[in-house]
């Protein structure tokens, strides 16, 4: 029995991978955005509510709530970010993101539509209406909430739990 789930999730996984044509050695940000997650100064995290489908004010996504981050506490969630890119292995296709971070960088802005739960993240830069698409892993997740919730900016509804094994 093992063995069946076992193939099933590599195969889902690879279906998941060739599908949307993005690989793990592929998953890298460009220099550019690199060097804005480097030197961020500042930044800001937004809570998206990722339920309400276009129409938004942010990327076409309804913003609940953001703060501005500074010294420290910026570098500390860009350098979660950049690791949570590192990590990305796999995405599944639904996009629903509830968070976003804007990095503005050598007067161009960076801005990061993140699904924690499809491991996507959206990157436009500056007014460009195409994204570049990576992948991402959960580990941001929590480090940009707490950060949300420190300012009282609340947080969009989790994604749906996931049912258990019978």
């Amino acid at each position: 029995m093992r063995t069946v789930r076992w193939c099933i999730t590599l195969c889902a996984v690879v279906v998941c991978a060739s599908a949307t044509g993005q690989d793990k050695k592929d998953n890298k940000l460009p220099d550019a955005v690199l060097k804005a997650l480097e030197k961020p100064g500042e930044l800001e995290v937004y809570s998206l509510d990722g339920e309400a489908k276009e129409g938004g004010d942010w990327h076409k996504w309804r913003v609940l709530g953001k703060t501005t981050v500074k010294a420290d506490d910026a570098k500390k969630a860009a350098a979660a970010l950049k690791k949570g890119v590192e990590e990305g292995e796999s995405g599944a296709r639904c996009f629903i993101p509830r968070h976003g971070i804007r990095v503005v960088h050598d007067k161009k802005t960076y801005d990061f539509v993140i699904c924690f739960e499809c491991r996507w993240v959206y990157v436009f830069t500056d007014a460009n209406d195409k994204p570049h698409l990576f992948m991402i892993s959960e580990s941001p997740q929590k480090p940009l909430n707490a950060i949300l919730t420190a300012a009282k900016v609340p947080l969009a509804k989790p994604e749906k739990p996931e049912k258990p094994e019978k």
